[in-house]
């Protein structure tokens, strides 16, 4: 299904529903655009909640709400899931402030958009669209990461609030095209704009709390299933390539072995990394020669079964992704999408077996002065399965005149799994157990980075501003929060076209496949 197609889909859906619910009462239905419940009784509920929860003194419930706000955005780290532990992403007002930084410097110095999508990006607010950003198989664990999430945040505001004396007068949902979804907690603007600095702090801070705690516990929750069996790369398809090697649709592996590496597996992309590290990608020599076997440990029918195969099975050469163009691999006829499996000349024949061996290859040819500009040698590829060998002349590096150049780029090689059909990515995928905690982390974590913002009419805005109206006055404040606004605002969408360009978030979703 292609976007068109997609797009369709949205569009029939939403108005059947629309066209049902306006059958039903016309007034939850505004102009075939939004669809919007209000209820003055779920205010009460909440408020009633409140009541029952009411053990936590105020002081200690403002401090820890603030902390745990802080920690979601402006905190120097913040702990994410990595394999069998934990790994530390830096602050995301930090991230958002350098990735655009970095970007407005290359563009300034003559950098492509394409060049600077690279650097920037890395704060990119990425819609979740079944179909278009994300595939439709994601769509159950976002959806109830997001039911869950987005219910909790509006909770603990209106829970706040009720703690703190201000009045609710209602709370609901609202959907505009399913895109743009979410709940809401109406408190009495009065009594909220009257009440004491604390109380409002309180309010604006506990819904961001809300999903940093959800976020925290997803992390137990992985950290624990992870270490009691629950990951692993479930081979979801098969393809001839992987067939040979004994592996079966269904099989999880959850170890590899070999070469001086024993490894857990918890998610794909461990095993393809390890299978990389033993082939020598991205850099260096293969840690194992062709005889050596490599062992992978599978969960088959219940029981653990080792899968065995020779070496040699990953060494598919030197994927190019990319090459210079008129280089002197280019201009000799080779192309991306070949693969290089030798290079005959400059003192002898180098059987390339990964994109990190021919590295370390062409730097002991330059290091050692093999070969010298103008020199020849004899480049084996594979391109489309059959052997051919092309005749490249050697130039001038760019960087020292007297020394032999290929023309390749360093990070235009390809590597196991991403760039083969031997444990071709889109072949593996997260356990059951994986997919749901990861999605119900990410979008937890997400609702908290970008709520905490200080963006009006955002949580962090509105937190600021009322921080900022005690201390600088109500017109300074304003004006403050309201440039700081428009600046931050035009980084994240600058930074999310970025991400779009450089298909970042492709690389964060296929995490989660």
């Amino acid at each position: 299904m292609d976007a068109l197609e997609t797009l369709a889909v949205y569009v029939v859906s939403w108005l059947a529903v629309a066209l049902a619910l306006y059958a039903i009462r016309r007034d939850l239905v505004k102009g075939f655009i939004l669809i919007m419940w209000s209820s003055e009784g779920a205010a009460r509920l909440i408020k009633r909640a409140a009541e029952r929860l009411s053990f936590v003194p105020l002081r200690v419930y403002l401090a820890v709400v603030l902390a745990l706000f802080l920690l979601s955005a402006y905190s120097p780290y913040f702990p994410i899931p990595a394999g069998t532990g934990v790994a530390y992403m830096p602050g995301f007002l930090y991230i958002l402030l350098r990735s655009t930084y970095q970007a407005l410097a290359g563009l300034l110095h003559g950098a492509s958009v394409q060049e600077v999508a690279v650097v920037g990006g890395q704060a990119a607010a990425v819609p979740l669209l079944p179909g278009i950003t994300i595939p439709w198989d994601q769509l159950p664990y976002i959806a109830l990461a997001i039911i869950v999430g987005v219910a909790l945040h509006e909770f603990m505001h209106g829970y706040a609030a009720a703690r703190h004396g201000i009045g609710l007068k209602s709370a609901g949902v609202f959907s505009a095209f399913f895109v743009l979804s979410g709940a809401f907690v109406e408190p009495d603007e009065e009594q909220l704009k009257s009440g004491p600095l604390g109380a409002r702090v309180a309010v604006f801070a506990s819904g961001v709390a809300a999903n940093v705690v959800l976020a925290l516990l997803a992390l137990a929750v992985y950290l624990a299933g992870v270490h009691a069996g629950l990951g692993g790369a479930v081979v979801a398809g098969i393809n001839p390539a992987t067939a040979q090697l004994g592996l079966r649709q269904g099989d999880v592996v959850v170890a590899v072995n070999g070469c001086g590496i024993s490894a857990d597996v918890v998610v794909p992309d461990q095993l393809l990394a390890t299978l990389n590290a033993m082939a020598g990608n991205p850099v260096g020599a293969p840690l194992c020669s062709p005889n050596q076997t490599i062992t992978l440990v599978v969960k088959r029918g219940g029981e653990l079964v080792d899968v065995g195969f020779p070496a040699e099975s990953i060494y598919v050469g030197a994927p190019l992704t990319r090459l210079i163009y008129g280089g002197p691999m280019y201009d000799a006829g080779i192309r991306p999408g070949d693969i290089v499996t030798a290079i005959y000349g400059c003192g002898g024949a180098y059987s390339i077996y990964s994109s990190g061996q021919l590295i370390s290859v062409i730097q002991n040819i330059v290091a050692s002065g093999l070969c010298r500009p103008g020199d020849r040698v004899v480049v084996g590829i594979l391109r489309d399965g059959k052997a051919e060998n092309y005749t490249v002349t050697l130039g001038h590096n760019p960087d020292n005149y007297s020394r032999p150049f290929f023309g390749i780029y360093t990070d235009g090689l390809g590597q196991l799994g991403f760039d083969t059909s031997v444990f071709a990515a889109s072949l593996f995928a997260n356990t059951q157990f994986v997919k749901f905690v990861m999605w119900f982390f990410l979008i937890n974590f997400g609702l908290a980075l970008i709520n905490a913002l200080p963006i009006y009419p955002l949580d962090g805005g509105l937190l600021a501003l009322a921080v900022l109206e005690r201390y600088l006055g109500k017109d300074v404040a304003r004006y403050t929060v309201y440039g700081v606004t428009a600046v931050l605002a035009a980084f994240l969408v600058f930074d999310s076209a970025l991400g779009f360009v450089s298909g970042i978030y492709n690389q964060i979703f296929s995490l989660l496949r």
